[in-house]
């Protein structure tokens, strides 16, 4: 099905005098797409060309398969769409006669001559600072677990369910981070990160989830403790501050608050090794 949508894609892109290059980006310029993959297209249009071009946008990506979904995620730059058959497409637009991309991180549709420069770039030229990269992961998963009493004491479950989501992609990010990980794929992608004991404690901590107060509890202490536990010696190995303080403030008042509620026997998941 990708297949089928990238040919007449590029047949599409060939034809129109317009588009000065095509190209993918993300796992089917990596090989690492899969079924359920989504596909990255970027499109290079002269400055002349780029406002009526963008206008009739959603007209020519009709022609190669019809839409049901056209949006701009960020207008002139970036639209999401989800054809008839359910692929769904990210498009970027580009303005200008050309553009320079790292080789290895693209796969050519359609060219003109010099439209596309390419670099051999080894790694990222900006590497992130994985310390403040982690600071931050760290202070937002208690800030998000500081909310748990709320949700629970308001039995706003649907909040609480919805919450988790948060909480596990912080952890989860502290982890990949911790285990020398440099994401190449979209955050669809966690498995081929987590060292598989990770990844199965993480699925034992939400099979607790249910739509009710000591499930939804024990699910976000169980979480908790993981951060306990790796949390610190991920920060000493990568040469920045763990929140000491900060969970310490936040798991006190998480205790107090879940032994108001009559819930302190779910605190013993805090206390899981």
């Amino acid at each position: 099905m990708h297949q089928g949508y990238l040919n007449s894609l590029q047949s599409k892109a060939d034809s129109d005098t317009r588009v000065l290059a095509a190209w993918l980006e993300g796992s089917f310029a990596k090989d690492t797409a899969d079924r359920y993959s989504d596909i990255d297209i970027h499109l290079l249009v002269a400055p002349e060309n780029k406002e009526a071009f963008q206008q009739g946008l959603e007209s020519w990506l009709s022609d190669i398969q019809p839409l049901v979904l056209f949006r701009e995620t960020f207008p002139e730059q970036m639209i999401t769409g989800i054809t008839v058959a359910g692929l769904r497409i990210d498009v970027w637009m580009h303005s200008g006669i050309t553009i320079l991309r790292d080789r290895a991180s693209v796969r050519v549709l359609h060219a003109a001559a010099g439209s596309i420069q390419f670099t051999d770039a080894q790694g990222d030229s900006e590497p992130k600072d994985v310390a403040s990269e982690l600071e931050r992961h760290f202070n937002e998963f208690w800030r998000l677990l500081a909310i748990l009493p709320t949700v629970l004491g308001r039995e706003e479950y649907i909040a609480g369910l919805m919450g988790t989501t948060f909480v596990v992609r912080s952890l989860t990010e502290v982890l990949i981070i911790g285990g020398g990980k440099q994401r190449d794929r979209g955050v669809k992608n966690v498995n081929v990160f987590l060292p598989q004991e990770l990844r199965k404690e993480i699925e034992a901590a939400l099979s607790m989830q249910g739509v009710e107060k000591e499930s939804l509890a024990k699910a976000h202490l169980r979480l908790a403790a993981m951060m306990q536990r790796r949390g610190p010696s991920i920060a000493t190995q990568h040469g920045c501050n763990y929140p000491f303080a900060l969970e310490k403030a936040v798991i006190g008042y998480v205790t107090r608050e879940l032994q108001f509620l009559g819930l302190s026997g779910c605190l013993n998941e805090l206390h899981r090794r």
